[in-house]
């Protein structure tokens, strides 16, 4: 087939196509140009080059944070626009340190993006405060524009903006009404000797403490309930914080006074308050409609918080706090704990030859220690014991012990009894006991036999009432009637005290 070109054709062919090349452009590559073009930019420029932040700018500006937002570094900042700005309290604006936290609070280390919200995540901001970020959201703030992408970062734009959070601490000293949940754990403030760096010179004999170089070590305010229980000033962990009303303290206070009874009244006081405030921290953040039936707090005590007694909710930067008119717990399986006594960890004993301690396995299969000293054959006076060190509430205990007699064929007897001092049997110091005990042996026994599952059960022995809260010593003693044609032994496996109304 033959095609006749006429030149005035051809010439008007070349005009159009002439036209079109220069009238089209390519989307990707205008795209890719623009992108290029912001690359350029630092964050503290492609902020100065919008309108609607240049509020957030001034105050970038004012607080210094804009050589931060030159620098080399990536951040991610979440700009409130102008309209968001304006009812930002003057006091903030007009006072440098509280505005740059307010800034600081709007700018976090790394770069990121709203796909890496999935559903959400909580960022350190550079004002030391946590906050969280979804897809659509920095905290109660809708993102307006999200993910630009600029040399040193990601910058969003939000139309809502509000003061750093408080953290449990803040939030609880801010209280306007009196609070003597707060009073207390401030009263729990120390002065204490940071020797972290200190240079070590040598150790009082006398005293064994450490003596450093002086200019090496300095004082410090430490918290003892923050050290004990939670630092409920961190900003490292995300917890749930109960606050008592005052209502609900006193409540609390008189209940738990009958268990922590001392001769010294001050410190009677101050058992019964450190009761009340222990267990009011829970690892977890638990919002209002998702509340358990129980929450675990950091000290293993299970606590109830019932909505209705919920007084106010206020989100904090480390968490949640609740105001509260009530708390429930189980006394007696909770509050006041169960007193575990592991006879392989005696606090000091008086025993004819060095005692064993043995890793055994119950017929259930699970393992456990115990301590025995075989073949006593002579009761000197005092007996001989294994002595441990414990702490107990002012409360009626039930006792109980598991003794595992695999040392002679015939059964031996034991007995507990309890001090508040240190000594042994002394006359001075009657000693209130729970009477001897014959433990069976299971030698001969066949292992599933009902017998030799009976001889692993707990066995009761009584009742002990402790008068005050404090140290008590608990003695496992000998025999008296021990022989060389009947020997007896010591063998523990543990003494529970279990406290009872």
């Amino acid at each position: 087939m033959i095609i006749d070109f006429k030149p005035r054709y051809f010439y008007l062919l070349l005009l159009c196509a002439l036209v079109g090349l220069t009238g089209c452009k390519d989307p990707w590559k205008d795209h890719t140009e623009i992108n290029i073009d912001r690359l350029d930019r630092t964050l503290f420029e492609q902020m100065s080059s919008d309108a609607n932040l240049s509020t957030f700018t001034a105050y970038v500006m004012k607080t210094g944070y804009d050589a931060v937002l030159k620098s080399s570094k990536s951040f991610t900042v979440w700009a409130p626009n102008n309209e968001a700005l304006k009812s930002l309290d003057a006091n903030i604006v007009n006072d440098t340190a509280a505005l740059k936290r307010f800034v600081g609070n709007y700018i976090a280390n790394q770069s990121y993006f709203t796909t890496a919200a999935q559903p959400s995540m909580v960022i350190r901001m550079l004002n030391g405060k946590n906050t969280i970020f979804t897809k659509t959201a920095f905290e109660q703030a809708t993102i307006l524009q999200s993910d630009i992408y600029v040399r040193n970062g990601v910058l969003h734009t939000i139309n809502g903006a509000s003061v750093p959070k408080a953290n449990a601490w803040e939030f609880l000293q801010s209280l306007s009404v009196a609070s003597a949940q707060r009073d207390f754990i401030k009263s729990m403030e120390e002065q204490q000797l940071d020797t972290s760096k200190g240079v070590l010179l040598y150790k009082d004999p006398v005293t064994g403490k450490g003596v450093y170089q002086e200019g090496t070590t300095f004082k410090v305010t430490r918290n003892r309930y923050f050290q004990r229980i939670s630092n409920i000033s961190s900003e490292d962990s995300l917890i749930t914080y109960i606050i008592l009303n005052n209502a609900a303290f006193t409540a609390e206070q008189a209940k738990l006074a009958a268990y922590h009874k001392h001769a010294d009244l001050q410190l009677a006081d101050t058992l019964t308050k450190w009761s009340v405030v222990r267990d009011l921290v829970v690892n977890k953040v638990y919002n209002i409609n998702e509340l358990p039936d129980s929450m675990t707090s950091v000290t293993g005590v299970k606590i109830h918080l019932d909505k209705s007694a919920i007084i106010e909710t206020r989100l904090l930067s480390n968490g949640i706090a609740y105001v509260v008119s009530s708390i429930g717990y189980k006394l007696m399986e909770n509050k006041i704990p169960t007193v575990m006594i592991q006879g392989e960890l005696p606090d000091s004993l008086r025993v004819p030859a060095a005692p064993a301690a043995r890793i055994k396995s119950d017929p259930s299969g699970r393992r456990f220690t115990d301590l025995q000293t075989g073949s006593i054959t002579s009761s000197p006076s005092p007996l001989y014991y294994y002595r441990y060190k414990s702490t107990v509430n002012s409360v009626k205990y039930e006792v109980y012990w598991r003794a595992i007699n695999d040392i002679l064929v015939t059964p031996f007897s034991m007995k507990v009894d309890f001090n508040t001092s240190r000594s042994f049997g002394s006359v001075l110091v009657p000693l209130p006991t729970t009477g001897y005990k014959a433990v069976p042996s299971i030698l001969g026994l066949a292992p599933g036999s009902d017998a030799y599952k009976d001889a692993y059960k707990e066995v009761y022995l009584g009742t002990y009432t402790a008068e005050a809260y404090g140290t008590l010593y608990t003695f496992l003693a000998s025999s008296l009637a021990a022989s060389s044609t009947a020997p007896t032994a010591l063998s523990l496996d543990y003494i529970k005290l279990k406290p009872i109304n």
